[in-house]
């Protein structure tokens, strides 16, 4: 029955993202994503040969086994839109200095596409692992954070550099009661009921978008970290308020024109959100603080 559920909830998905027209262009052919996250399972159908060997942060014995799910949903979501990337397990169990080891891990692994589906209160928790990702030219996506647990925008989602995402629901709206807003919102894209349990969170609308931005990758291969951003951003669906707004960013992110538009090399917009990014990270948060994974697991919830 789950397996049925997933297959439903993937096939309404692609109609909502319009998928198969970017799958004429782009399915994220070689695109390696990293998944910090609770782990990954690979004894789903969509992850059937994407999910390569990964590593757990701190290592405990367990690999990257998922016994809670998360990982496994962010990761089967990603697949879901770039039906060939590939998905490169990081599993993490500790604080602040293991999520920044582990996004290292992965930035040094492969990692094209980086979904980072956590979140903590503490600003400048990700900070030295962020500008490691940005000087390896590595596109970071990150939930921008959940409502009745998080009150704004929470890191690594409101780094420089980012793409922070927020939710909305099948009809392209704004949920409030899922999604927390902010100025740092980039994108929007689905999150709610779109696991085959049907859970909700700002976790599974950025693996959408990372999923977005792996076929942008495949697709355009020549293309910095910062065009592929901008090629999403610009290409993203207006809602909302006109032009970027706090709940939506940009607007819902758009795989089949993103991976169609005429990218825009070198772009001073692109060199601008790069400078910005290298530049403001250059001070690294020393805070040890915990990464709150089970928090994520809770509250990406039913809705």
């Amino acid at each position: 029955m789950k397996i049925l559920l997933a297959l439903v909830m993937l096939a309404d998905l692609s109609w909502q993202l319009e998928l198969e027209h970017a799958w004429e262009v782009s399915r994220g052919n070689g695109v390696v994503v990293g998944v910090v996250d609770t782990g990954v399972n690979d004894d789903r159908p969509a992850l059937a040969g994407a999910v390569l060997p990964g590593a757990e942060f701190p290592e405990l014995g367990t690999g990257t086994r998922d016994r809670l799910g998360h990982g496994t949903d962010v990761a089967e979501l990603v697949v879901g839109v770039a039906p060939e990337a590939k998905i490169l397990p990081v599993k993490l169990n500790g604080n602040s200095v293991e999520a920044n080891a582990a996004i290292r891990w992965a930035v040094d692994h492969g990692a094209r596409v980086l979904n980072l589906s956590l979140g903590s209160s503490a600003t400048g928790t990700f900070d030295e692992s962020l500008r490691y990702a940005a000087e390896h030219d590595v596109v970071v996506v990150a939930a921008a954070g959940n409502a009745g647990t998080d009150t704004a925008v929470t890191a690594p989602a409101n780094g420089f550099g980012v793409l922070a995402v927020s939710a909305v629901d099948g009809d392209g709206k704004f949920r409030p009661d899922v999604s927390v807003e902010g100025p740092e919102v980039a994108l929007a894209a689905p999150g709610v009921e779109v696991t085959p349990d049907k859970r909700s969170g700002t976790s599974f609308s950025a693996a959408i978008v990372s999923g977005a931005a792996a076929l942008v990758r495949a697709a355009h291969p020549d293309l910095t970290a910062p065009e592929v951003v901008d090629l999403l951003t610009s290409t993203a669906k207006d809602a909302g308020s006109p032009g970027r707004d706090p709940q939506y960013g940009h607007g819902i992110v758009d795989p089949a024109r993103a991976v169609t538009a005429q990218p825009a090399h070198s772009s001073e917009n692109s060199f601008l959100w790069w400078r910005s990014a290298a530049g403001a990270l250059g001070v690294a948060g020393a805070l040890a603080v915990f990464v709150r994974l089970r928090r994520k697991y809770r509250t990406d919830r039913k809705t």
